[in-house]
């Protein structure tokens, strides 16, 4: 037996059984938390000083493009449209099979580096068989507990710098499950995935259900997705909605609402409809940055938690954000408390703030390992849990003088404060430093790789490709142009 004994730690456990215990120390034998106690003696065991350090479960991300951290910072002032054109239709070609590696192994390592220890993977970059085996093979080789979401999304298919007709690559990406999918997803579950014990496990990202014209494809795929078995379902429940078709209520109906479902963002569902899922089945991860940035509807998770169920975060995507969920909690509980006062205080100044930070936490730790399936596995320091544990430090310039451990982590803490971290018993970061990793090595390999797509991208007509948009969009011609929005905001 592999013993590690954590001393001396402010606990942040998120278990209701230990609450009063503010402080103790944490026995890890293998890959599962043995006790937690004031004082723990344990022979043969590692000791990790944890004096000055917060002792708390690792956090939870439900939704994330895994494979966007090559593309680190491209989509901070995009909107959902510009995001459409450049991100599903452009940036997909430019990555070689690599690259695909590159970025979910990159990707994971940054998300393990801020105490992130399990995620959802909505990857839909699956290009070709060879980009699924390296997409999979990325995450596999970072340590991180988690869903690989195989993309059934159709992506575009030219090689950048030849001459095309854009409207038909939006033509070819549009419609129902193509046959590729239908056997690179079987083809990677029986080969990956041959079982459903291992850190990470199998899961499909559907197709934008909410812009099928009708609901007759959208139950095809879920019956076919279901074939597969699937840990979880994933789908974008839609920043904006379809407004000929209710997919919720249509599931309903149909019988296909169920606990695999995972639904992101769902900024537009009704209450009507999140009393459906709480009552027939299905998880809602809220992404506060993305949804902030790029839809016109407030996030939906307080409305979650008065139906019922447990929501949960995601970063979303890295490319426009940081892989942390610190800025998620803060961002989420700031924009909630606001909307609060705004509602019940108008034109006046509140006199409590109602909704607790320690929730948040919670929503980032258990409510997330609810919405994986994993509620009895993580989400809380307890024994007999597996051990994702993080020990994040309180000597910093911005944690030193703190006494609570939730304000700390909701408040205070950065990824740079985050000193330790185990998943399954394993430590991946050691006294501040990614553990097995040379982060020279890596930083070089990664902007080897974003160079290449560069220039990759840079032989693509953005322009000719941003105008077949416009119609699918309703924008009149040439009114995507970033000459025509910059007038647009003048006079405005």
């Amino acid at each position: 037996m592999k013993k590690t004994l954590i001393k001396n730690a402010m606990l942040a456990t998120m278990d209701p059984s230990t609450h009063d215990l503010t402080s103790g120390d944490i026995l890890i034998v293998d890959d599962r938390i043995e006790r937690i106690a004031p004082v723990i003696e344990a022979d043969e065991a590692e000791i990790v000083d944890a004096a000055g350090m917060i002792a708390s479960p690792g956090f939870v991300d439900t939704h994330r493009h895994v494979w966007q951290s090559l593309l680190r910072g491209v989509a901070v002032n995009w909107s959902l449209f510009e995001y459409m054109v450049e991100m599903r239709t452009m940036y997909p070609v430019c990555y070689q099979i690599e690259d695909a590696y590159l970025g979910n192994h990159y990707g994971a390592l940054e998300a393990i580096n801020a105490g992130v220890t399990t995620l959802v993977d909505h990857s839909h970059l699956q290009v070709s068989a060879e980009h699924s085996d390296a997409l999979v093979k990325g995450l596999k080789d970072s340590g991180i507990r988690g869903i690989f979401g195989y993309g059934v999304y159709r992506n575009p298919r030219y090689t950048p710098g030849e001459a095309i007709d854009p409207s038909s690559v939006i033509a070819e990406i549009a419609g129902p499950i193509e046959k590729f999918h239908r056997d690179n997803a079987a083809r990677v579950r029986e080969e990956h995935f041959p079982s459903d014990d291992g850190l990470l496990r199998f899961g499909i990202a559907s197709s934008e259900f909410f812009t099928f014209p009708s609901m007759e494809p959208v139950l095809e795929e879920l019956a076919w997705s279901r074939t597969l078995e699937p840990a979880r379902i994933t789908f974008h429940a839609a920043i904006g909605i379809n407004d000929d078709v209710n997919v919720i209520e249509s599931l309903s109906n149909a019988g296909a609402l169920g606990d695999d479902l995972l639904l992101s963002h769902g900024n537009c569902l009704t209450d009507d409809d999140l009393a459906l899922i709480a009552r027939e089945g299905g998880w809602l991860s809220t992404t506060p940055d993305t949804e902030f940035q790029m839809s016109g509807a407030f996030p939906v998770l307080e409305r979650v938690v008065k139906s019922g169920r447990p929501p949960s975060l995601g970063v979303d995507i890295v490319s426009a954000f940081n892989g942390d969920m610190f800025t998620q909690m803060r961002l989420m509980l700031q924009a909630i408390r606001f909307r609060d006062n705004e509602l019940t205080t108008p034109g006046g100044l509140p006199s409590s703030a109602r909704f607790p930070a320690a929730k948040m936490l919670e929503y980032a730790t258990l409510g997330g390992a609810a919405c994986v399936g994993l509620e009895n596995v993580i989400g809380s320091l307890t024994p007999g849990k597996k051990a994702d544990v993080v020990l994040t430090r309180l000597d910093a310039v911005n944690t030193a003088a703190l006494r609570d451990p939730v304000a700390a982590l909701v408040f205070y803490a950065n990824p740079n404060d985050v000193e330790y971290v185990w998943i399954d018993g394993v430590v991946r970061k050691r006294v501040g430093r990614l553990e097995g990793e040379s982060w020279d090595s890596v930083q070089r390999r990664v902007q080897e790789a974003r160079d290449g797509i560069d220039d990759r991208f840079a032989k693509i007509d953005g322009r000719a490709m941003r105008r077949a948009w416009e119609p699918v969009w309703g924008l009149a011609p040439g009114s995507s142009e970033p000459e025509a929005r910059g007038a647009e905001k003048v006079r405005g």
